[in-house]
């Protein structure tokens, strides 16, 4: 197993290029149109994601939209996961048509929502274990501070956490192992000997991905906001959260896809292909 950055990201790009067309397609039906709907088809959604919009107001505004807003989110995340592992598939040497990489990413969907819980529990289990003694010395200090410097390993956890389970897709799609609690050995397994490096890889990534979604959607947002509330609007930021999604989606799709290509290294076609 072998890990290198540049050579990860190098190929990546690669991964994109050589399948952008396709990739875009997949992305902008399941990615971007889900965004769009989502915007459009719940009263209100502007003011909720408003930042700047009162929160006593923006919480009243979920409690009253409580079941349109789970119910969207679950199924903009089952289509958001059939994308996602459908990127993925594309990518794979088989080299799949759109609709056996799309059979694919629904095939894995239910493994998706069991990782999740899995990956959820665990999250709560080690943040709770790291922030339990820096609580416990807080308060027989009386020392707020020490509590709040607690939550510095909790996000230290959580991209962690968050390296280790990044393998957890490729491993459905690629290795066609389904069963969540395999994916999830499997992807510890894999990620093991470099887990620091590839903690690093996607902190990085994700940084920067954020950082630049604040810009792209605060632009979209002032130009939203000129709109008004109403349908034009709505639709101008349900664009700008489903473009958002797409680039997100190409990115760590075709990341995750270079990074298991290295972990696992070269399979048995490719060596026989390089000395037969």
């Amino acid at each position: 197993m072998n890990f290198d950055m540049n050579t990860c990201w190098s190929r990546a790009v690669e991964l994109i290029q050589a399948n952008f067309q396709l990739l875009l397609t997949v992305a902008a039906v399941f990615l971007l149109l889900p965004n769009v709907a989502l915007y459009m088809l719940i009263p209100d959604m502007q003011s909720i994601v408003d930042p700047t919009a009162d929160p006593e107001v923006v919480a009243a505004q979920m409690t009253s939209f409580a079941g349109p807003l789970i119910a969207g989110g679950l199924f903009s995340m089952t289509l958001q996961f059939i994308g996602n592992a459908s990127m993925i598939a594309l990518m794979s040497d088989a080299r799949p048509t759109v609709g056996q990489a799309i059979g694919s990413g629904i095939k894995a969907v239910p493994s998706l929502f069991a990782l999740t819980v899995l990956a959820f529990l665990i999250y709560m289990l080690g943040a709770f274990a790291i922030i339990l003694p820096f609580s416990l010395v807080s308060g027989l200090l009386g020392s707020a501070v020490i509590g709040i410097l607690g939550f510095i390993p909790v996000l230290v956890f959580v991209a962690w956490l968050g390296g280790r389970v990044s393998m957890a897709m490729p491993v459905m799609v690629f290795e066609n192992t389904l069963n969540p609690v395999k994916v999830l050995s499997r992807s510890f397994a894999l990620t093991k000997p470099k887990q620091w490096p590839i903690t690093g890889f996607w902190t990085i990534i994700v940084a920067i991905m954020v950082i630049a979604s604040l810009i792209f959607t605060s632009v979209f947002g002032l130009i939203a906001a000129t709109a008004g509330t109403g349908t034009v609007g709505a639709l101008i930021l349900g664009l700008a959260s489903g473009l958002t999604g797409i680039v997100y989606g190409m990115v760590l799709c075709s990341a995750a896809a270079a990074m298991h290509g290295q972990l696992t290294g070269p399979n048995a076609e490719a060596i026989e292909d390089t000395f037969g």
